[in-house]
């Protein structure tokens, strides 16, 4: 077990270094830059045609693998430790998440590191024979790793393996989870640099900023809530593995990039939409674009049938939305600080879209390297905004449940 996890926490570091150095290629191939605004600066026609281009590119490889049979999402290993996952099928379609997402497609770049990283420890504890049970904590466990490598964020890997994959927290699944975070981290440091995502100001508390947290709790709810429904009506919706699926994706990629001549933060994870938030620039109309934007494109990708990260575009919607209010208050006389509103509002709808407050809330302090006092504020929105969204459902699924069943007659 101890060498599953070592072994498993460096290989997680290996993943995560490769896809951070091959993503970057892909963004200087189809951008001519690299970095979290790749859009700026590009020529317009470049705009459009990296993200036509990379997705048809995507699409085709997806519709050559998808042919014979469905790559084991993560969920259902984690459900069937014993159930054999196959690498070399995985792999590609990590890459080709890579590929989709260094070409502009919005979706996060986070899901194939995850998925590698997790197959590769899978195999790592099958040649150590670790035992079944132990097994589903590394891959868990590995999983994460490979999210905090890329990001270097080692706390919100491991509370992602927790929170969200095991859905437990025994001693033996936290002191994997954190020791294989860590080590992963460290591992990937060379090539991600040891520093956070985003330059995110130094700020002191304030009254806006704390009323602010009190405001977004429902704001965070309605737009956690909206984003996930889109993404499970986009997934209900996919295409058939057949020549439509390349089409599909050409498709979303020709929308996004004719978007992305006016808005050239659109494209990618959300990382420009965050940057800008939290350098404090973007004015109302352009936060209020974004806000609508970002998810609906985020699930016409999903509804093309691409694969990749929800985690960024969370992020950047509720980012967006913190952005907003904080222009708005800016706009009428009132003080307020995009960063930190968009800071709370990026914690707050990645809880509920992912129901994990404490790893929202990690994620979004990671990233930012945040002042230490927004944490408790931040762990307060994620928790109350999730805790929102659950009554919300559970109120409208008694709603359903008293209606009266409809009848027709003839």
């Amino acid at each position: 077990m101890t060498a599953a996890v070592v072994l498993g926490g460096l290989a997680a570091g290996l993943v995560g270094a490769g896809m951070t150095l091959l993503l970057r290629g892909i963004e200087i191939v189809a951008y001519g830059q690299d970095g979290t605004s790749l859009a700026q600066g590009a020529a317009p026609l470049r705009r459009i045609l990296a993200p036509v281009i990379g997705g048809t590119l995507a699409g085709l490889g997806w519709w050559v693998l998808r042919r014979n049979s469905e790559v084991l999402p993560l969920s259902a290993a984690l459900e069937d430790p014993d159930r054999p996952v196959r690498f070399w099928r995985t792999t590609t379609d990590a890459l080709l998440q890579v590929l989709l997402v260094g070409a502009g497609g919005s979706l996060g770049r986070e899901g194939a590191p995850r998925q590698t990283a997790a197959v590769a420890a899978q195999l790592i504890g099958r040649r150590l024979g670790v035992a079944p049970d132990d097994g589903r904590i590394i891959l868990a466990a590995a999983a994460g790793a490979g999210l905090a490598a890329v990001y270097n964020v080692p706390l919100a890997g491991a509370l992602f393996a927790l929170e969200i994959l095991l859905a437990r927290r025994s001693p033996r699944a936290v002191v994997t989870a954190l020791t294989m975070s860590v080590i992963a981290t460290l591992v990937a440091r060379p090539v991600v640099a040891d520093r956070p995502t985003y330059d995110f100001p130094m700020a002191a508390p304030d009254a806006g900023t704390l009323g602010w947290a009190v405001v977004a709790v429902p704001l965070c709810a309605l737009l956690g809530l909206s984003f996930h429904a889109l993404r499970v009506v986009a997934e209900r919706h996919r295409p058939p593995v057949s020549w439509r699926l390349p089409v599909a994706i050409a498709v979303a990629g020709l929308v996004l990039g004719l978007l992305s001549v006016p808005l050239p933060d659109l494209p990618g994870n959300g990382a420009a939409i965050m940057q800008t938030t939290f350098a404090g620039g973007g004015s109302v109309t352009l936060f209020a674009l974004l806000v609508l934007l970002k998810p609906l494109v985020t699930g016409l990708y999903v509804r093309s049938g691409a694969v990749g990260g929800l985690l960024t575009p969370a992020l950047a919607t509720g980012a967006a939305a913190g952005g907003l209010a904080a222009t708005i208050v800016r706009a009428t006389g009132g003080e307020a600080s995009v960063a930190l509103w968009s800071l709370v509002g990026s914690a707050g709808v990645l809880a509920v879209t992912q129901r994990a407050p404490l790893f929202a809330s990690a994620m979004a302090f990671e990233l930012t390297g945040a002042p230490l006092w927004t944490a408790p504020v931040l762990v307060a929105v994620a928790y109350a905004a999730t805790g929102t969204a659950h009554l919300a459902v559970r109120v409208r699924a008694r709603r359903r449940a008293r209606r009266p069943p409809v009848t027709r007659g003839r």
